[in-house]
């Protein structure tokens, strides 16, 4: 277990160093690579059963880890070098610095970089997978048909639910479900080189990408591009660290100019979104928007959560004492289902009285400035918040990562598809609330879908002569 407390060593550094802002900050940023070094390399605990990264990035202690702490606390650094006066790599020499937003900014970077370290032990703690594939696919199934036709029956799922009112976390887990299934039966058609399936697949992939597209958000654009890369990767390693890499930075310099005017177009109600996705990408493609302008921009404000951060930091504990458990009462009173509780509050609206409260925004502002699950760790309780609830949040992810695997097969149907499916909320979380809603419901429809599968017959125990490897 000791190992475990050299993960905490960059907080401890950088929390010496908090009187000189820039060193500090430096220390809690590569910190999270330290991290990424002790926990991927299996350093502090071997990964599970032995097999390397490539095999298992579907399990929290991959995609999960490192999403949440990239976006979390790595992101930052364009922010960081903002506040420097630097513009990609060019350096105004004479911009002033502000000291105060500096020390504000390190601050952030100290419990970030202590949410990594706490995410990352409550995930290595309960990374145990000894009864990983206990229950199975019946043998006589083609996989890859199998997942086409559970994506196809997750569509149709998806379009009824549409009709029943207070059934949307219902309708959008299985919307998911039906995107990861899509993209693991391309995948596999591929691996196999099943032509009939590489074609139908191919296919409704398009359309999972013109509807992510047509959302008007960058993330689920993103995530169907990852989703098959990460599939793919034990299989094309080469191929796609080469493409990966290069189809990333092309999405981060074209999408938040074409996202910028979508939503202006769309969101606004001028246009519909065919015609908006249209004039966005011809003007984005035909250089009559600053793609540099507009990529700095959301590098610097969007692509990290630090400088909402810093504003919370401004007003709590100095205007506003910490809030306990309040924050807590509301996560649990969260999880009442609508149709239950026809008055439940709004989770979006309970997230954003923070925001008010803080003076992060004021009350007729349409901006969003919720709390992320880390911010609203540290209004909950400082750092000794951060540390607990983002243990557990990596406990969590752990935990139900272990159980999707025990009932639906093992790594790839358990950690790849349903786990990735329905709990998603772990890789960048959310506030409080949204998370606890989440992460409850999520656990329920994993256990309906695994009834539904042994109902069915789909899935049947497995004859287990010994345990699986951790």
């Amino acid at each position: 277990m000791l190992r475990y407390g050299l993960l905490f060593i960059p907080y401890v550094l950088a929390a010496l160093l908090w009187d000189v802002p820039s060193a500090s900050y430096l220390v809690a940023w590569g910190g999270s690579f330290w991290i990424f070094y002790l926990t991927l390399s299996g350093a502090v605990r071997p990964l599970p059963g032995g097999e390397s990264l490539a095999h298992q990035l579907f399990r929290p202690i991959g995609v999960t880890h490192l999403v949440f702490a990239g976006y979390t606390a790595v992101t930052s650094i364009f922010h960081f070098l903002d506040l420097h006066g630097y513009y990609y790599f060019s350096h105004d020499a004479f911009a002033e610095v502000s000291r105060s937003q500096l020390l504000l900014t390190a601050e952030a970077q100290r419990y970030y970089v202590l949410a990594h370290a706490a995410v990352a032990t409550g995930i290595l703690v309960f990374a145990t997978y000894r009864r990983s594939g206990e229950w199975r696919l019946r043998s006589d199934l083609d996989r890859p048909r199998f997942v086409l036709y559970l994506a196809g029956m997750m569509i149709v799922a998806t379009q009824a639910l549409k009709f029943v009112p207070g059934l949307g976390q219902v309708q959008g887990r299985l919307a998911v479900l039906a995107l990861v299934a899509s993209v693991l039966s391309l995948a596999l058609s591929i691996v196999q080189s099943r032509k009939g399936l590489i074609l139908i697949n191919t296919g409704l992939y398009g359309l999972n990408l013109l509807e992510a597209f047509l959302s008007g958000w960058k993330e689920e654009v993103l995530v169907v591009f990852l989703l098959l890369g990460i599939f793919l990767y034990p299989f094309y390693k080469r191929a796609v660290t080469v493409l990966a890499p290069a189809g990333f930075i092309a999405l981060l310099v074209l999408l938040p100019a074409y996202n910028g005017l979508f939503r202006q177009l769309n969101w606004s109600g001028q246009v519909s979104a065919q015609e908006a996705a249209e004039v966005a990408l011809d003007r984005t493609l035909d250089g009559e928007i600053d793609l540099a302008g507009e990529s700095w921009t959301f590098l610097t404000n969007r692509f990290s959560e630090i400088g909402l951060f810093t504003r919370y930091l401004e007003h709590v504990p100095e205007h506003r004492s910490h809030y306990g458990l309040d924050i807590t009462e509301n996560a649990v009173m969260g999880v009442v289902p609508g149709l239950v509780w026809p008055g439940k509050p709004s989770l979006e609206r309970l997230g954003m009285e923070r925001a008010y409260e803080n003076g992060v925004v004021g009350r007729g502002s349409d901006a969003s400035a919720k709390p992320q699950f880390v911010v609203d760790a540290y209004l909950s309780f400082g750092a000794l918040g951060v540390l607990m609830a983002c243990f557990v949040f990596g406990a969590l992810a752990s935990l139900a990562s272990r159980l999707a695997e025990r009932w639906f097969g093992g790594y790839l149907l358990g950690s790849g598809l349903v786990y990735t499916a329905f709990f998603r909320i772990f890789w960048k979380g959310s506030t409080f609330e949204f998370v606890a809603n989440a992460i409850f419901w999520s656990f329920i429809l994993m256990g309906a879908l695994f009834l539904a599968g042994r109902m069915t017959g789909y899935l049947v125990r497995a004859p287990q002569e010994k345990p699986v490897a951790a």
